[in-house]
């Protein structure tokens, strides 16, 4: 089963080279340096698409893996800095803004100089709750958001604004549950040595953070707080069950929370929490929302007070003295049984938190200066030739019955795609940034999303609305599969992954069969719970269930004797979902290129036709650097195929034996009837 929200960074690989080490022309959307000619395609295709690259690029000391995203993320890294260092000085208002509160992060010694001064009125009001109404009212007016994956807020209980499981039109409130400082229940209820051991550094830690803010009685204080967390872990959900989307299917009108769930005041909970006009919540764990109300009432006060001191301190450690960040540091290196992990570079460490809180503000900037109408009007062009494309191939698909055919044209024609930016942009008019005010600014940005979040509750759902934490400048893309949406952000939107201005067959092959893929997801074994405005139900028949694995289970197969080392071969049936999503990506958008032609002929160029630029941009998408470890744990552990299997996928086409002669004999060639299709 399946979260209601899918969250799936595209994973759009293109050739992106390391500049001079294998001569990719700039903004090239794929790399004729990287190609060998010695090398036949039918025997390895990934070779000849990226041998140059590989025997030229070293991998950086220490590092387990260097990839193609990773190296666009450096890029695009470096540009979104320099934006966000030259608005510290700019005289717009809004990039003003941006640069303020970058400056105020980056402030290590006026954050010194004021101490725990900022945090005394926050610890004030813990150490005044008197009774449990006031409990009731703190646990509301810090209740945190949440994103409806991560489910590991600070506070007790964490908020998500998101349409409901069966009402697309109106946004609802998802309360999921959250509380916890270790990452895992076992961590607290395990009686297993090891665990143990956690709980006792977990201890340690509360208590040194606790002294570090000025508390006394640390240590007693920490029990307590380790104790009500062991409590508060008890009322978890498995892991199992919350992904388990029909399990976290629980609608409860306003009233029903002091019949499920007594022991809090709700209502003065919501009215705090800035929800009491909310009629009705989605409960993804009800087990946790009365155990916690049952704790609420029945663990003592002082324990509660110093719970929640203990997270205020963690909460705000980044904008605290380094005494605080320090000791989180000093704890990681202890629970992993190592050294504290390096200091975070404080000039990195003030771009993500500016991000975190004017990511669009950002974007803003990054679109100016990076992205061209051009560019976007291309991108728009190829989603246009890939939703033709999809739609001939539903039509054809031999796996669905036409009940089921209807109801994914109806899906595909009703998905939302986002291009590059947003068509409206957050505005961050009423948020103020002082400079020098490091803990103000941090405060006042998430009470700023916070309000803008709720306020969604009153409006219908905004079906153009980009997803939680995506900005133009990211390196990346979402697929939502409630709602049926997906954005395409500008970070990819250029070369090498895309030229506007550049050739097609190398865009399609690299960020179309990307964009394919994922939208290959609306329609797979995932997707098979949303319909086409993103309701929670199955639309596939169980005889199309039956099909579909018998269609896909030859590629498992396949996928299976693919070795990239000689004792090391991929788990067929453990990456053929992405296996199966990169496969139709790569034929819906040959599809999509060959539309894009209108008939003609495409130019060759650098020796190669249009046909083998498509393919090669696809290989060039995967290649990859790791250690033998990196590849041996990626095998083991991930669900996407090594990057010559996912290259290699290219085999199952009928235009990719054509484009390089590929013949019996070849060690990549398979018999026509041998090719996988899935549509």
């Amino acid at each position: 089963m399946q979260k209601l929200h899918q969250w799936a960074a595209l994973a759009i690989c293109a050739a992106v080279s390391a500049g001079s080490a294998s001569g990719q022309a700039q903004g090239a959307a794929w790399d004729s340096g990287a190609v060998d000619p010695t090398t036949r395609p039918g025997d390895d295709f990934y070779g000849y698409a990226n041998a140059a690259w590989i025997k030229a690029t070293p991998r950086p000391d220490g590092a387990a893996r260097l990839d193609t995203t990773s190296l666009l993320r450096a890029e695009n890294a470096r540009r979104v800095q320099g934006l966000i260092e030259d608005a510290v000085a700019a005289k717009s208002a809004a990039a003003r803004k941006v640069g303020d509160y970058y400056a105020s992060r980056l402030d290590a010694a006026a954050i010194e100089a004021k101490g725990l001064t900022p945090l005394s009125a926050d610890l004030a009001a813990v150490a005044a709750i008197a009774d449990r109404r006031a409990l009731a009212a703190y646990l509301g007016r810090t209740l945190r958001l949440d994103d409806g994956a991560n489910q590991q807020t600070e506070s007790l209980w964490g908020v998500w604004i998101h349409q409901g499981f069966h009402d697309p039109d109106h946004y609802a409130a998802h309360l999921v549950q959250g509380g916890l400082g270790l990452a895992q229940t076992d961590d607290y209820l395990d009686p297993g040595p090891e665990h143990a051991a956690r709980r006792d550094l977990y201890r340690a830690h509360i208590a040194n953070t606790l002294r570090a803010a000025g508390l006394d009685q640390p240590d007693l204080r920490a029990g307590r707080v380790l104790d009500l967390e062991v409590a508060i872990a008890r009322t978890h959900a498995s892991r199992a069950d919350t992904d388990d989307v029909f399990k976290t299917d629980n609608t409860w009108r306003r009233a029903d929370f002091a019949a499920k769930a007594p022991g809090l005041d709700w209502g003065v909970f919501f009215a705090a929490a800035g929800l009491d006009a909310a009629p009705s919540f989605v409960v993804w764990q009800p087990q946790a929302v009365t155990g916690g109300a049952r704790l609420a009432a029945a663990q003592a006060l002082e324990a509660w007070k110093d719970y929640l001191a203990f997270h205020l301190v963690e909460h705000y450690a980044s904008v605290l003295p380094k005494a605080v960040a320090e000791e989180d540091r000093a704890f990681e290196g202890r629970l992993s049984g190592g050294p504290p992990p390096p200091a975070p570079d404080r000039t990195q460490a003030a771009i993500a938190a500016t991000e975190a809180a004017l990511g669009d503000a950002v974007g803003r900037l990054y679109v100016e200066r990076y992205v061209s109408p051009q560019s976007k009007a291309a991108a728009t062009a190829m989603v246009d030739n890939i939703r033709v494309a999809f739609r001939t191939r539903i039509a054809a698909a031999g796996w669905m019955s036409p009940e089921t055919k209807a109801k994914a044209l109806a899906k595909l024609a009703a998905l939302r795609l986002g291009l590059g930016y947003p068509e409206t942009w957050i505005d961050y008019s009423d948020l103020h940034v002082v400079r020098g005010d490091a803990f103000g600014n941090l405060q006042r940005a998430e009470a700023f999303a916070y309000r803008r979040e709720i306020a969604k509750l009153k409006r219908p759902v905004d079906p153009d609305e980009w997803a939680w934490g995506l900005h133009p400048q990211t390196v990346g893309a979402v697929l939502n599969l409630s709602p049926n949406t997906m954005q395409f952000a500008a970070g990819i939107l250029q070369p090498p992954f895309f030229d506007g201005a550049g050739d097609a067959a190398s865009n399609y092959g690299s960020a179309g069969a990307g964009l394919a893929h994922e939208v290959s997801h609306s329609f797979d074994e995932v997707s098979n719970l949303y319909d086409d405005r993103g309701r929670l139900g199955r639309w596939w028949t169980g005889a199309d269930q039956a099909a579909y694995q018998q269609a896909t289970a030859p590629l498992a197969a396949q996928l299976a004797a693919c070795c990239p080392a000689p004792d090391a071969c991929a788990h067929g049936e453990q990456v053929l979902g992405e296996s199966t999503a990169d496969l139709v990506g790569l034929s819906v958008a040959h599809d999509a290129y060959l539309l894009s032609l209108h008939g003609r002929p495409d130019a060759v160029k650098d020796g190669l036709t249009g046909e083998q630029r498509f393919f090669v941009a696809y290989a060039q998408r995967w290649r990859r650097l790791q250690s033998d470890a990196a590849l041996r744990r990626q095998i083991e552990t991930d669900t996407h195929a090594p990057p010559a299997c996912r290259s290699d996928l290219a085999r199952n086409l009928d235009a990719w034996v054509r484009a390089f002669d590929v013949k019996p004999g070849d060690k990549l060639y398979l018999a026509p009837q041998a090719r996988v299709v899935i549509w």
